[in-house]
């Protein structure tokens, strides 16, 4: 079961530096790469972390909260960059 799931991914993820390629993105787009974004996509729209992290399957919402940790950070950094 582990090795199916690990095959699994590396064609999802194979699949995805195509699907990069073709729309012409430089940057390595790869599962992980692709959930934060969603997460951080909601995030910006105002949703809930709790529905952000119901979407993601989260067993709890620290771990929501981990991927949401560096998009607060960014905006923080961009509000100051404004200000200064």
């Amino acid at each position: 079961m582990e090795n199916r799931k690990h095959k699994t991914l590396q064609r999802y993820n194979k699949e995805l530096k195509e699907i990069a390629e073709i729309c012409g993105i430089d940057k390595t787009l790869t599962s992980y790469v692709a959930r934060h974004s969603f997460a951080n996509c909601l995030k910006q729209k105002g949703v809930a972390t709790d529905i952000i992290s119901e979407s993601m399957g989260h067993q709890n919402l620290s771990i929501t909260q981990t991927y949401l940790k560096e998009f607060d950070n960014s905006v923080l950094d961009k509000a100051i960059e404004i200000l200064v």
